[in-house]
């Protein structure tokens, strides 16, 4: 953890706001949508995570990028600045609501009086409005702004203890931080753990089973009606137990790596496999269960992987039968 966070202290500009937009993003369950602005005319604002349709006329967080260099940590004029460049904004009409929560993204820190401010939430309006000329009047703009009595309205109105700050330390903690490690900072995944094969058959497995069971049907002479009959069957009841394992152990490796690796890395993954293996599935075979076996066997030792982790053999074979579900590679007609 602490060498990485050593490292999201040295991201350049660019690379934090990609970071931070990936890291927001991957907050589904917290926001509508995110959006990097982060650029000249960004109003304040470098990543945004919208709480509702309403966008900008309803509930928002901003994220504020703060890199700093040589080491140094954000200070207090550069923090009120930036406030007193989102209120501004406001007054403006740039964006009808003023941001839910205001966070502050420094990986090398804050400075003490900034960190005495933020844990004392209220004397931080008087601070701004007190500073207002040294730190606000001449560098919101090319022209000065001077602080209205609708800006100190505003100002006074506004709950700052939704101001926030974020180091790097805490950053690299927080588990939807970890697809922005994984895409920015090159960090290769975790191992996924094994799937757990339930007893019986799941809703979302029954294109891929109803299909093998027509395999073994061709292969036994005769139909075997059911799936449960498969599992019972004493010549394919074990290399059926094995697909299923084989299933499960992909869908596990997929819900894992989910929420933990970009998503076009596993959509990467996905389609090598299909290319691995789709020219042996074309092949005519002597039967459809020998295709099926050429299949698992090609898959076993393909080297497609996940941003330089192995990937184990059951996964990329049960990958064949998540492609085979899905209609792209299917066992039988």
């Amino acid at each position: 953890m602490t060498s990485l966070a050593i490292r999201i202290q040295e991201l350049d500009d660019d690379h934090l706001e990609e970071f931070i937009d990936i890291w927001a993003t991957q907050k589904e369950k917290q926001y509508l949508s995110v959006e990097r602005v982060g650029a000249a005319n960004d109003k304040g604002r470098d990543v945004i995570g919208f709480l509702s349709r309403r966008r900008h006329e309803g509930p928002w967080d901003l994220y504020q990028c703060k890199r700093k260099t040589l080491h140094s940590k954000l200070g207090l004029p550069e923090a009120l600045l930036e406030l007193g460049k989102v209120f501004y904004h406001h007054s403006q009409g740039a964006y009808a609501t003023l941001p839910t929560r205001i966070i502050f993204v420094s990986p090398r820190g804050i400075v003490g009086t900034l960190m005495t401010l933020l844990h004392n939430p209220s004397t931080m309006a008087a601070a701004l409005i007190g500073n207002w000329g040294s730190y606000c009047k001449d560098k919101i703009t090319s022209v000065p702004v001077p602080l209205t009595d609708n800006l100190k309205d505003l100002i006074e109105g506004y709950d700052f203890s939704n101001v926030e700050h974020l180091t790097a330390p805490l950053i690299v903690k927080d588990p939807a931080a970890r697809p922005a490690l994984v895409k920015v900072l090159g960090l290769i995944p975790e191992e996924a753990p094994p799937g757990v094969t339930p007893p019986s058959i799941q809703p979302e497995e029954l294109a891929y089973v109803d299909q093998l069971r027509r395999v073994y049907s061709e292969a036994s002479g005769s139909e075997i009606p059911t799936a449960d009959e498969i599992q019972l069957h004493p010549e394919h009841g074990q290399h059926f137990r094995d697909q299923r394992t084989r299933y499960f152990d992909a869908q596990f490796f997929l819900r894992f790596h989910r929420d933990s690796t970009p998503t076009e890395a596993l959509a990467a993954f996905r389609e090598d496999v299909y290319h691995g293996v789709i020219d042996v599935h074309r092949q005519n075979h002597p039967s459809r269960l020998e295709r099926l076996d050429a299949v698992m066997r090609h898959a076993s030792t393909l080297p497609a992987g996940l941003i330089g982790r192995v990937v184990r053999v059951p996964v990329k074979q049960g990958m064949c039968h998540h492609l085979a579900n899905e209609g792209r590679m299917k066992w039988i007609p």
